[in-house]
């Protein structure tokens, strides 16, 4: 009987745990900074920040959904829940190649689908602004201005988000809590047999 069960637990830990898969759960955090090169908002600078979810493994490239985004314009702070939510940029996004952060899509506007307020940036009606990567762009009545974005991992990113989690999956949990389960009514039974 005792070889019996001992053989039942087992045979059911190796079936449980060799099903067992590990996914990496992290979310990492860029900072970044837009550099506007022209019109009337030319030589000014305005942070933020972006995270991304890479739970899954990115492929050679691709967009994922933007986690959150954090965008200060002249004081004022914009979110991914200003963006325009454009189907056709499928903002706000982060993009990947080569399993390297390329940067954001991330579209904010005073017209179209989700318009935002966007109050006045050192007396400059802006009617609105996007991200693209490592490129920037505002528009002021008719006009489009152009600008750079330089992300960065932050220096404390890798104290504060720790190192990446292996986060196993309810069938390793499954697994061993049978194995105690089975090996603890194996010993019970043996000590009635004895």
């Amino acid at each position: 009987m005792k070889n019996r069960l001992f053989l039942i637990a087992v045979m059911t830990a190796t079936v449980t745990l060799s099903d067992a898969h590990a996914a990496l759960a992290e979310t990492v955090s860029y900072n970044f900074t837009v550099d506007v090169l022209s019109g009337p908002l030319s030589g000014e600078s305005y942070i933020g920040v972006t995270s991304v979810d890479l739970t899954d493994p990115i492929t050679n490239n691709e967009n994922i959904k933007t986690t959150s985004i954090t965008f200060s314009v002249g004081g004022v702070e914009f979110t991914e829940a200003d963006d325009v939510q454009d189907i056709d940029a499928n903002s706000p996004r982060a993009n990947f190649q080569n399993g390297e952060f390329l940067g954001n899509t991330y579209i904010v506007s005073r017209l179209g689908n989700n318009p935002t307020e966007i109050p006045l940036v050192q007396n400059v009606s802006i009617d609105g602004f996007a991200i693209d990567n490592s490129d920037f762009g505002y528009v002021v009545g008719a006009d489009l201005y152009r600008g750079t974005v330089r992300y960065f991992l932050p220096p404390e990113s890798n104290e504060a988000n720790g190192p990446t989690q292996s986060v196993p999956e309810p069938s390793m949990w499954l697994g061993l809590a049978t194995i105690g389960c089975t090996a603890g009514y194996g010993r019970r039974l043996t000590r009635r047999a004895s």
